[in-house]
């Protein structure tokens, strides 16, 4: 799903969204931190600002960096490797959104951060779903055609599945205690479908078939992992 757009990774304004989904298990924040891995230009970030989170993000691109400084975030510039391995501060929460696919080793990058939690701490991932049924068709027709952004995304290292995004969670010394998926994001392509309330419920019932449908339906999984 390739919405035209002159940023990269924009805020994702579903309540269906991997955005949405994220914010709401974090809950209301009190005052505690959560770091943002990769946070972008912050949006998310915002998001949980708003939700009264006290927020720290990690992005290895400067411009990004400034960008979500500039809404209130404090940024940590490195690459996630390197950041996570210099911060000394537990968190509450800690969140990967769209991130482990992008890292050469993610087992590492996500295991460097289970010491950073705070006893009964979380850790929130969203992970694209390379078994989605629009993958699955393309495959059958011979074609794997990288694009911008999704879940077939140029910059994307690896892929994963139901299956081996929880053998990759767990590998890392973490127990799985939710996960769900977010359905395929069709408002991009057709924003009237958020706007209009005769076509709103069609964006609810994509999200309960992937619900329903996870492996097959599922663009994206959420994911919510601690310390046994």
């Amino acid at each position: 799903m390739n919405a035209p757009t002159g940023e990269r990774y924009p805020v994702k304004a579903s309540p269906y969204s991997s955005h949405s989904r994220i914010v709401e298990m974090c809950g209301d924040g009190h005052g505690r931190r959560v770091l943002d891995v990769g946070c972008a230009r912050g949006h998310l970030g915002s998001l949980l600002l708003g939700e009264g989170w006290a927020v720290t993000g990690i992005e290895p691109d400067p411009d990004d960096a400034a960008v979500a400084r500039n809404a209130g975030l404090e940024v940590v510039v490195a690459p996630a490797e390197q950041a996570l391995s210099g911060l000394a501060q537990r968190h509450a929460v800690i969140v990967f959104a769209d991130v482990l696919e992008h890292m050469v080793d993610p087992a590492a990058v996500l295991s460097a951060a289970v010491p950073l939690l705070e006893p009964g701490g979380r850790i929130i991932i969203s992970m694209p779903n390379v078994a989605h049924l629009t993958t699955r068709l393309q495959l059958l027709f011979g074609s794997f055609t990288y694009t911008d952004r999704g879940i077939l995304d140029r910059t994307h290292l690896r892929f994963y599945t139901r299956r081996t995004v929880r053998s990759l969670v767990e590998g890392c010394g973490l127990s799985v205690v939710r996960m769900t998926a977010t359905p395929a994001p069709i408002e991009e392509v057709l924003p009237v479908l958020l706007r209009s309330r005769i076509l709103r419920p069609i964006l609810a019932l994509c999200a309960l078939a992937a619900r329903i449908r996870p492996s097959l339906l599922g663009y994206q999984f959420i994911i919510t992992a601690e310390r046994p």
